[in-house]
């Protein structure tokens, strides 16, 4: 019998941790396939190994039945199965080029590995944004830990070696007597760079990450670190001792920051983390997304102000900086948020701004796939979704999950397609892109997507429009209805709208017609910038006006706006206040510089 409280989330560990591993020849599965992600997994195996992340052993194959049991089980996650032989009921058979596309995945996983051509698609890329850039750069400073003992940092790495040694006996593994070469060194501005394969996670590594001490800022997503490393759980024993003497030259890489004045934190890439030598130097729209990646990692550290008000119904994260919604960012400010909550405070909703994180655009979807964007081929839009829902999922691990359930019941997630311009009135996007909104139900995993349905005139030609008006509405069992709304969404019900023509006017009362229909109970806004208070005071008060009984609504949008002089923008005081209704814990993030 498979355990019941196997959720989706420890599922999804499992592919990851099976992507990072070679499955063994007797646990293939020979009649059905398990479908993430364009790749295929033998179900059972991923069942076993989802059962560690959740019940910290691996399942006995022999406890539990393939087939209908385990595909059940799995569909009833939001899994599809795919059937290879002639039985399955319901699992269809996938088509010889689906088995072939999943033999090509496969094949592009291992390349992510190894290929020369991905790190020096890194090396161009930082050349193109910085200028000179140094490879294979060593520091002139020492390996063992007496060389530190007069900086403050002495006892953390004494602790990291120290532990190291006791772990399996090693005690002489440092051999070089100056820190090996880093991958690449960026004078201007000054931080380090490394590109790491999958032999950098291992079980030491793990151990050494878990001793670093909270207080300092990383150019990467630590805890996510130490997961890859209980995953991958890599072994080099060429010499005996050579997992010691990496995670400690890791280690040194990583504090290089406290041990060397004016450096900014290390930079950490994995190396399958994209397809790096697919990215273009020559190309801007790949040159402004790798140089926000890079940006947000050695940006200062993030500051938290709380704005509590009695009995909130819902929190809002109000980043009042800028954003590039980097993935592994948003996951260290959703825990940053977590770790500064009120204590004995739970909400119904924590709410973010739009294009929260930005996901690549899908290689192979072009105009002639999507078609007329605002009325889209519907295989292109829920290709788009899935390849969101991966990202999304991708920062949602079970440790995650447990530390957001107890502040809220539910999480709403702004994720865009990336673009270089942000989502404004005045900003023309004419470029293929997709705007959803993400609610994930923190009790059991569940997800409820819809997407922007109303873009701005600006942006109407590339917009890839949500057209199903009904997703917006969400029903829970203690607030009835709630509506989700996408950033200019909420402009349907501003009075001047009523004057739309063609398929605006269309969409205006269609819209207006189920929210008199449905009646929630409550609105949430995804707007991605708010900086005055009168920019949607207009849509709130008709929408009030429609609904007499609406108990509570709020938007989350950033208070930044680059294409606007700071002196124009309104107190921020005055703006959280005319974008809610109802108590709301406000947690405003800025940069601390």
């Amino acid at each position: 019998m498979i355990p019941p409280n196997i959720r989706r989330e420890h599922i999804i560990d499992a592919i990851m941790e099976a992507d990072q591993l070679t499955i063994p020849p007797e646990r293939l599965s020979k009649k059905f396939l398990l479908e993430y992600a364009g790749r295929h997994y033998p179900p059972k195996f991923i069942i076993s190994i989802a059962n560690r992340y959740a019940n910290d052993v691996e399942l006995d194959s022999n406890l539990f039945s393939g087939g209908k049991e385990s595909n059940n089980f799995l569909n009833s996650r939001g899994f599809n199965v795919l059937g290879i032989g002639s039985e399955g009921g319901s699992v269809k058979k996938p088509s010889p080029q689906i088995i072939h596309n999943s033999v090509k995945a496969r094949k592009e996983n291992i390349h992510n590995q190894r290929c020369p051509d991905c790190k020096n698609a890194v090396r161009l890329m930082l050349q193109r944004i910085y200028g000179k850039v140094e490879t294979n750069y060593s520091f002139d400073i020492g390996t063992q830990p007496d060389d530190f003992a007069n900086l403050t940092c002495f006892s953390d790495l004494k602790k990291v070696y120290d532990t190291l040694q006791e772990q399996r006996g090693f005690t002489d593994f440092i051999r070089a007597k100056r820190l090996p070469a880093c991958d690449f060194y960026i004078p201007d501005p000054r931080f380090i760079l490394e590109f790491d394969e999958t032999q950098h996670f291992t079980p030491l590594r793990q151990v050494s990450l878990g001793l670093y001490p909270e207080s300092i800022e990383y150019g990467f997503d630590r805890e996510r670190w130490k997961d890859l490393c209980g995953k991958i759980k890599a072994k080099d024993n060429d010499p005996p001792y050579r997992d010691e003497q990496r995670a400690w030259y890791d280690t040194l890489r990583d504090f290089l920051p406290q041990l060397i004045p004016g450096l900014k934190s290390t930079v950490r890439l994995f190396a399958k983390d994209h397809k790096w030598c697919d990215l273009d130097h020559n190309n801007s729209e790949d040159v402004a997304f790798f140089k926000q990646l890079i940006a947000n990692k050695i940006s200062d550290s993030w500051r938290i102000r709380i704005r509590k008000d009695p009995n909130p119904f819902l929190a809002r994260m109000i980043i009042a900086d800028e954003w590039i919604g980097d993935r592994d960012e948003a996951k260290r400010l959703l825990s940053a948020v977590c770790n500064c909550w009120p204590d004995g405070v739970k909400v119904k909703f924590l709410i973010t701004c739009g294009g929260f994180i930005q996901f690549p655009w899908p290689v192979g979807i072009s105009r002639k796939d999507i078609g007329d964007n605002l009325n889209p081929d519907k295989a292109s839009l829920e290709r788009l979704i899935h390849e969101a829902k991966i990202h999304i999922e991708c920062i949602f691990n079970s440790a995650t999950m447990n530390q957001l359930r107890g502040k809220a019941d539910y999480l709403t997630i702004g994720i865009d397609s990336f673009k270089e311009k942000i989502s404004t009135t005045k900003n023309h996007i004419g470029k293929p892109h997709v705007e959803l909104v993400f609610l994930i139900d923190l009790k059991n995993g569940n997800i409820h997507h819809c997407g922007k349905s109303y873009p701005t005139p600006s942006q109407q030609r590339g917009l890839v429009r949500y057209t199903d008006l009904s997703s917006h509405f969400f029903a829970d069992d203690d607030l009835k209805k709630i509506l989700i709304l996408g950033c200019h969404d909420l402009a349907i019900f501003n009075p001047r709208s009523i004057n739309a023509k063609e398929w605006r006017a269309e969409t205006n009362r269609n819209f207006r017609i189920l929210v008199s229909k449905e009646r929630p109970s409550y609105v949430l806004h995804h707007p991605h910038t708010t900086v005055k208070r009168r920019t949607w005071l207009n849509s709130w008060n008709q929408l009030n006006r429609m609904l007499p009984d609406m108990k509570g609504y709020a938007g989350a949008g950033r208070y930044f706006e680059s294409d606007r002089p700071v002196s124009q923008w309104d107190n921020l005081e005055d703006v959280l206040r005319s974008t809610k209704k109802g108590g709301s814990i406000d947690f405003i993030l800025s940069r601390e510089r």
